[in-house]
């Protein structure tokens, strides 16, 4: 059983624009409205091909049931602790025949401690069926890293496996955490990571390194917008997403780390998780939702994944 959590969840709200003129009128040609957040892109991604999962998170507001409602469709076991706040909406802008996408991103309304604890309890509940926790997104307002920290302990003291998705602000606090299975940085447009461009091939590999001398078993690192760096125990590979015209990208990273997990809990190397994680984030790009639409889907697009051995 895989248990993931996302903090922070929202509402993926997508609107497609023939052509987008800022500070003018602006009338979307279509729209989709979709649940969103790391932990549950991944959660649904690990349901379709699958994995037994349950997401569990703060969620708030009437709108909150029919988020439930759309992930335990997707085959996701759901233990949510409600609050007294909206869930937050995020806006993905998509021009039709252009590579643009422009993202608006709310930060999400602060939450109070009483909630917080209630979340304790009820992840501490969960601990006791699960073997891994996936740990992603961003944080609501007013939660600190070491609330994250407090999690990564709790699952280590009950001799879990830890995965991290989490951007800089978050991550960088928490480096000092070993025995981690697996860190994937959330690296956006800039491909940048402490301050060191990831494009370059040096720097990314010494990225990569350091983050395992800090106790992490393996390290996946996106440096380019569909292109893979992933480094074990003695073994490093490079690899990319194949597609002539990439559409939608959203959930595209977390379905990739998807696939990676659910690749290497059933083969148990990283060159075949690899290739299945790539072919899971290019069935999420090709899906018009932010994972995979089927397993079948994924294992018919492992041929496009194309990675090599450099270490």
């Amino acid at each position: 059983m895989i248990l993931t959590v996302t903090l922070n969840p929202a509402f993926d709200h997508l609107l497609w624009l023939k052509d987008m003129k800022p500070g003018r009128l602006n009338r979307a040609s279509t729209t989709k409205r979709m649940p969103g957040g790391k932990g549950v892109n991944v959660a649904c991604a690990l349901a379709v091909l699958g994995e037994e999962v349950i997401a569990t998170g703060l969620l708030g507001g009437q709108a909150c049931r029919g988020y439930e409602e759309s992930i335990r469709k997707a085959g996701v076991t759901t233990s949510f602790v409600y609050t007294d706040q909206e869930i937050r909406t995020d806006f993905y802008v998509v021009e039709e025949g252009k590579s643009s996408q422009t993202m608006l991103i709310e930060d999400g309304s602060p939450v109070s401690q009483r909630y917080l604890n209630n979340f304790l309890l009820n992840f501490d509940r969960l601990l006791s069926i699960c073997e891994i926790v996936e740990i992603g997104g961003s944080l609501p307002s007013g939660v600190e890293p070491k609330f994250v920290k407090e999690l990564i302990e709790r699952a280590k003291a009950k001799k879990k496996k830890v995965i991290l998705d989490l951007g800089e602000p978050i991550l960088k606090e928490l480096l000092d955490v070993s025995g981690l299975f697996i860190v994937k940085p959330d690296v956006r447009e800039k491909k940048i990571l402490f301050g060191r461009d990831l494009g370059d091939p040096d720097v990314r590999m010494a990225v990569a390194k350091d983050l395992r001398s800090k106790g992490a078993e393996m390290v996946i690192l996106n440096y380019s917008k569909l292109n893979y760096l992933v480094v074990g125990d003695g073994e490093i590979y490079e690899g990319g997403i194949e597609c002539e015209e990439c559409g939608i990208l959203i959930g595209v990273q977390d379905g990739m780390l998807a696939g990676f997990i659910n690749g290497y809990l059933s083969e148990g190397n990283i060159e075949d998780a690899f290739k299945i994680g790539l072919a899971s984030g290019l069935a999420t790009e090709r899906s018009k939702v932010n994972y995979p639409t089927s397993k079948t889907q994924v294992e018919r697009l492992l041929s496009t994944s194309k990675i090599r051995k450099v270490g």
